[in-house]
């Protein structure tokens, strides 16, 4: 039973973080290239 919940949990976050994942890139495409330039800034720092 345990091992059932277990699975249900996993399967429901994992989903959840795809959906965001994909609302992320389709919300921000336009914005791709200056968010990588801030990480790259944040990685230099």
């Amino acid at each position: 039973m345990s091992f059932i919940k277990f699975g249900i949990i996993v399967e429901i976050f994992l989903f959840v973080g795809v959906f965001l994942w994909v609302r992320k890139l389709t919300s921000k495409k336009d914005r791709q290239p200056s968010l990588s330039k801030k990480i790259i800034k944040n990685l230099k720092f």
